[in-house]
């Protein structure tokens, strides 16, 4: 009796415990599920991302850097220890710095000291009688500058010229300027760029003086100096220097323009000028500069797989911002931060995963924009913008890594533009000196740029030219894509024009 008892009362707990029993068997079976989809998921994510990474381009650029930043830290640490084989070789196929590359970058360092130690001496010495310094100066457009800068900027120039020789030799002997480390990814150190722009307005302001003097030969070699320092930061694979390239080339753009017409100029002194014009568009450079940003960019994606860049450094970027959550509410902010937690970890891998196959393929795409002339970049790069600002908001670190990418172009296709007009205008100039009047036509000035005349790059067609009895205008169509009729412009929109001098 007390056993068929038990018997009833262990199949009556079995019955009871059934349904938990499947409960626990469905839920096994949902976890094995959503297990095998998310391994599925990251697998497939992975693949897609390694298809993208490999479309990649190698930069040789960044890659020479690298070397060059080791060899330089191994020195810091033993300057007694031998250079091997292996690294001797390396150095002598780097493919864009030279064997010298350190007395060089020494070189830089002494002279970004020099300008430092002057600049100071000269707000507390022949500039601090008046309260100026000679850096408020130089910060202004030439055109803007009164006959009392002009006076203390040939004061300060005139005690001073050791420093303008030094920047003329250490632009002579070209790049690199700085030890560039990618190791360290966007934490890249750049001390030099603001001092290479302070180096090129200092030519500026030598080459202005000159002119002013009749010095026209040594206010051209002014000139030339600072392209020469242009291009020695064109090697250097980040866009942000690309863009201080662009920078001091239009500082010495403008000195052209400020140094005395054509007319003015000896027609040997206008052959250099136009002969190191030529051959300055830099544009491979330029598009070299996007494998660099792209090596940055997949660095801090690395950083974020080996936990190096985590919860507070996801943060510290603005990610949990970007999150797909309302940013403007505690609730919003709070879900960031949640879903910033969730990239971070290892379950994050396929979001991560989508995210860097979405920054290669555009930073791919782009550096293969910047290849080509504007007018026919833009379409593509057109695509782009659309393509970033349509990402989804789960793709955080792209929406906040990539720049404004085809502001970068127009800049570049500027800088060209801006070449192309100081080399026909001179030419201009200097025919009617030789004619007594301006050509109908630019057809006239076509054998000094080697018989082709250069075409706009914001439209690939001819720049706008229309002669006066006394003048002439010459523009292009510039940013806007506009003929606006080659009126003064805004600052960076508008026509481009040569001896236009632009609103502020």
């Amino acid at each position: 009796m007390q056993a068929r008892s038990l018997r009833y009362e262990c199949g009556e707990m079995y019955a009871m415990h059934k349904p938990m029993r499947r409960l626990v068997i469905s839920l096994i079976a949902v976890a094995m599920v959503v297990v095998a989809g998310w391994i599925v998921f990251q697998f497939v994510t992975e693949q897609n991302r390694e298809i993208k990474l490999a479309k990649i381009k190698e930069s040789p650029s960044v890659a020479a850097y690298n070397e060059l930043a080791a060899r330089l830290d191994r020195d810091r640490e033993d300057s007694s220890a031998p250079v091997s084989q292996v690294e001797a070789q390396r150095a002598r196929e780097s493919p864009v710095l030279p064997d010298d590359a350190e007395e060089t970058i020494a070189g830089y360092e002494r002279l970004f000291a020099h300008i430092q130690e002057s600049h100071v001496q000269g707000a507390q010495n022949a500039l601090g009688r008046t309260g100026i310094d000679i850096a408020d100066i130089l910060r202004k457009p030439s055109y803007q500058w009164t006959d009392a800068d002009k006076s203390k900027l040939a004061e300060f120039l005139s005690e001073n010229q050791d420093l303008i020789r030094e920047i003329h030799r250490m632009a002579q002997q070209g790049g690199p300027v700085y030890p560039l480390d990618f190791s360290k990814g966007f934490d890249i150190e750049l001390p030099h760029l603001g001092q290479l722009r302070q180096a090129a307005r200092l030519l500026q302001a030598d080459a202005v003086v000159k002119a002013g003097e009749g010095d026209y030969s040594e206010a051209v070699e002014d000139v030339i100096a600072g392209m020469k320092l242009g291009d020695a930061v064109a090697q250097e694979p980040i866009l942000i220097s690309q863009l201080v390239r662009i920078a001091v080339y239009g500082i010495m753009n403008d000195a052209v323009q400020q140094s005395g017409r054509g007319e003015e100029l000896p027609p040997e002194l206008v052959s250099e000028l136009l002969a190191h014009a030529a051959q300055a568009d830099n544009r491979a450079a330029f598009a070299e500069c996007f494998t660099g940003e792209q090596v940055m960019g997949l660095q801090a994606f690395e950083g974020i797989r080996s936990g190096e860049i985590g919860l507070d450094g996801l943060l510290g970027m603005g990610i949990g911002a970007a999150a797909p959550f309302s940013d403007t509410t505690t609730l919003g902010q709070i879900a960031g931060e949640a879903f910033a937690l969730l990239y971070a970890s290892p379950l994050g891998a396929p979001w991560v995963n989508m995210d860097e196959s979405a920054y290669a393929d555009i930073m791919t795409r782009v550096g293969r924009a910047g290849e080509l002339p504007y007018y026919e970049a833009n379409p593509l790069l057109m695509q782009v913008e659309h393509d970033v600002e349509s990402l989804p908001r789960l793709r955080i670190v792209s929406r906040n890594l990539l720049p404004a990418l085809s502001r970068a172009c127009m800049s570049q296709a500027r800088h060209e533009a801006n070449l192309d007009l100081m080399q026909m205008g001179l030419l201009l100039e200097q025919y009617e000196v030789q004619h007594g009047a301006y050509p109908q036509s630019l057809d006239a000035i076509a054998p000094g740029l080697g018989s082709e005349l250069p075409v706009d790059p914001f439209t690939g067609e001819s720049y706008h030219y229309r002669p006066s009895s006394d003048s002439f205008s010459l523009y292009s169509v510039g940013m806007n894509l506009s003929d606006d009729g080659g009126t003064p412009p805004h600052y960076m929109t508008g026509d481009i024009i040569w001896r236009g001098v632009p609103e502020r």
